[in-house]
């Protein structure tokens, strides 16, 4: 090998290292590898931001875009009640969400999918009395295998589709993967069908029995509205929330002890863990309004979780200097703990979900300052419901994207035009609150994965392998790259395990003539499916926080998942290339 085979060899395994310690931001290492890359001379000062113009970060741009507008339609928020008609068993409503998941995922970022299912998620577990560790596991790995349809599905099939491109070859079409992605989904849903009922489910069935309290909660502070003379006690208020008043503070002292027929008066703060639906009612009806505000002007509320990570982890709303921050902390959501203290001193766990409200740039900051993930963005206070118009207009975009007519980036830019002329899509609001990392972490890693096919090491690795094992052997190629991209998953990001795996890939396939779309495509499958660990990928780890899990649940659920789709996923390859 030559020293600049050598160097970016050197320099793509201390990335790994790094990516897969978690100590820092992913983007920071990727942005940090790519600036190494020119220092070393790997990476020609012309195409460091090659990526930016890239069609790559271009359509992932767009998907993002619509997902923003699509979040603020609240088009799936009643998902979970549908399903919840239609399906008696916990076992069916969930197998039924993961299905309805996969296929938004196919067509948008895994992470976007998932948030937009959390709605669904809350609904059924306040609804059908389910165990918040029956739901998020499996939806995430659900939103995984749906990104496995299309090109669009994940970030990862793209960065596939322009490493074929930039080798000569033909990339792939909306559909490509829709063969090995429809089977591998199809075997992991049955997989978890079979396995969910003698794991979580089989562990959670005495709290589902047990119906003493709500399996999703809300804690908050509200006031009564003055004009109303329909909740003039606790056991009113009780019965319309669904809930349980913990706290009741008047001219600055708590009353107690509190009783059923204890009288309310509007400028009360009552300290009350209600039904999540039951207090939306409440609030969109004015029964009831939330005491704390956090200022005039137009307010934006934000729905965000508290990451295992995140800076809130063991704190309370105490602890914040939310006045200077501009922000107020409206209600804590999540599953029931015994609490009977004021709401400032209630603790925030991993898991927990806060509903910000702010000036849009203060809870923006928050957020990133305390690490936290926003999972559903709502519209500014007192706006209405946007409706189905931006998922119309996404479903036509992908059907002429899905029939070649046009070129993916320009159909979902013409949706993207259409959003904003009818006046759905804010776009500047929507290019603040985009998934930034993921865009830096894609424009950084697609010139280091040049330099691993310009420099030569990909067809110097390419050549190690063809020596040493026998790679002609089209099924050894297939499952060798399959396992070798499942492997390094885990500890890095999809993007980067694609970005490095793809270069080799292709030098594979023309030293040994096989398909390059075949090898390329064993690469984009593999590097998506991260079963086995919390850290992998951002949706297992947002599941992580939300469930929650224990390390060795991964382990004990994605085990067999991993293995099916493994095998699917070889043999579906062969067959279809």
């Amino acid at each position: 090998m030559t020293l600049s085979q050598i160097l970016i060899v050197v320099l793509l395994g201390g990335l790994l290292t790094a990516f897969a310690s978690d100590r820092f931001r992913a983007d920071n290492v990727a942005v940090a590898g790519l600036m190494l890359g020119v220092v070393l001379g790997l990476v020609p000062t012309d195409r460091i931001f090659s990526g930016l113009i890239n069609p790559v970060v271009v359509t992932v741009l767009e998907v993002l875009l619509i997902v923003h507008a699509l979040g603020r339609s609240h088009v799936f928020d009643r998902i979970g009640e549908w399903l919840n008609s239609r399906f008696t068993r916990p076992l069916g409503q969930i197998i039924a969400l993961c299905g309805v998941a996969a296929c938004l995922s196919s067509v948008m970022n895994n992470v976007a999918a998932f948030s937009l299912m959390l709605p669904a998620c809350f609904s059924m577990m306040a609804k059908g009395r389910l165990p918040a560790r029956w739901i998020f596991l499996p939806l995430s790995y659900a939103t995984l295998l749906g990104g496995l349809w299309t090109s669009i599905g994940t970030p990862a099939n793209l960065v596939a589709s322009a490493f074929l491109q930039q080798s000569g070859e033909e990339g792939f079409a909306l559909l490509d993967f829709a063969p090995a992605g429809l089977a591998v989904t199809a075997v992991g849903l049955l997989v978890l069908a079979l396995w969910l009922p003698r794991t979580l489910l089989k562990e959670g069935e005495e709290q589902v029995e047990d119906d003493s309290g709500p399996i999703s909660w809300v804690m908050t502070e509200l006031r009564l509205a003055a004009a109303d003379p329909g909740i003039p006690s606790v056991a009113d208020l009780e019965a319309l929330l669904d809930g349980h008043v913990h706290n009741i503070v008047r001219d600055g002292r708590r009353v107690f002890p509190i009783k059923p027929e204890t009288i309310l008066l509007p400028a009360d703060r009552l300290l009350v863990e209600a039904e999540p639906n039951a207090l939306n009612s409440a609030l969109r009806t004015g029964r009831v309004s939330y005491s704390r505000q956090a200022g005039s002007g137009e307010r934006r509320r934000v729905r965000a979780v508290v990451m295992p990570h995140s800076l809130l982890a063991g704190s309370s709303i105490a602890a914040q200097d939310l006045d200077r921050v501009a922000v107020e902390i409206l209600q804590v959501e999540g599953e029931p703990v015994r609490f009977e203290g004021p709401f400032e001193e209630l603790s925030f766990r991993a898991g927990s979900i806060l509903l910000l409200e702010g000036d849009e740039a203060a809870v923006r900051s928050f957020i990133a300052y305390n690490e936290l993930v926003e999972v559903a963005d709502s519209a500014p206070v007192g706006v209405s419901e946007i409706g189905f118009m931006p998922l119309a207009a996404f479903a036509l975009g992908v059907m002429a994207a899905g029939s070649g007519l046009v070129a993916t980036e320009i159909a979902l830019a013409a949706v993207v035009a259409i959003l904003c002329l009818a006046g759905k899509l804010d776009l500047r609001a929507a290019l603040r609150n985009l998934n930034w990392p993921i865009i830096v972490i894609l424009v950084a890693m697609l010139p280091l994965g040049e330099a691993v096919g310009t420099t030569g090491a990909a067809a110097a690795i390419a050549t190690f392998l063809t020596e040493h094992l026998p790679m002609a052997a089209v099924p050894l190629a297939v499952f060798v790259l399959l396992a070798i991209a499942m492997v390094i998953t885990p500890f890095v990001n999809n993007v980067t395990a694609v970005a490095i795996l793809a270069p080799i890939a292709v030098e594979l396939a023309h030293a040994t003539q096989l398909s390059p779309q075949m090898l390329v495509m064993a690469v984009a499958v593999g590097a998506s499916c991260d079963f086995l660990t919390p850290f992998g990928h951002h949706n297992n780890t947002l599941a992580y926080g939300l469930g929650p899990y224990r390390f060795r649940d991964f382990l004990w659920l994605g085990w067999p998942l991993s293995l099916a789709t493994f095998g699917t996923a070889g043999v579906v390859l062969l067959l279809y290339w």
